[in-house]
């Protein structure tokens, strides 16, 4: 079956950003704020990488890396054109390792898609984007994988857990 949501049509427009000579705590408390896993990295007016919650626990916490979020971004950015389908945009994560992509028009930057944003348009494309779980050892064939709705973000999870009655994911529990 294909799957012709654009991602332009489900991106992310407003998205936070901080100066590429932020700090790291300065991008990891807008983060939290915004209860979003990444903030794209800007310098003189275009976009230089991204910060992820991972990159601020892999670099910054466990490598210590540097306290700017220059010293810890991913640069090596895939972006995408607005008029990939969500269906392409989830094989590509897939392909890639990686769960957000950036959507350009050329060079003018406009947003920003998830594996979540995804999952919230189209849950049948959960098995493509567990495809990267599957190759990369994580879970034998034989294990079920059971993603879960968090309850305060709508958000998709494995990791989802009771809380007050409330299925919550990882970040909203924080």
């Amino acid at each position: 079956m294909k799957y012709n949501v654009l991602a332009g049509e489900v991106m992310k427009k407003d998205v936070k950003s901080v100066d590429i000579n932020d700090t790291v705590e300065k991008a990891a408390r807008m983060m939290k704020e915004n209860r979003i896993g990444s903030v794209v990295v800007m310098g003189e007016k275009h976009v230089k990488g991204i910060v992820t919650a991972r990159d601020i626990v892999h670099k910054y916490v466990a490598d210590k890396k540097g306290d700017t979020v220059k010293d810890i971004m991913t640069t090596d950015l895939v972006k995408i054109p607005p008029g990939m389908t969500i269906e392409e945009a989830s094989r590509l994560m897939v392909s890639k390792g990686i769960e957000k992509l950036l959507v350009f028009d050329k060079e003018r930057f406009l947003g920003i898609i998830t594996s979540s944003d995804i999952l919230k348009i189209e849950p049948a494309l959960v098995e493509i984007l567990l495809e990267r779980m599957k190759a990369g050892g994580r879970q034998s064939k034989e294990e079920e994988v059971g993603l879960i709705e968090c309850e305060n973000c709508g958000n998709y999870t494995d990791d989802a857990e009771e809380v007050d009655g409330v299925y919550m994911c990882s970040e909203c529990r924080e």
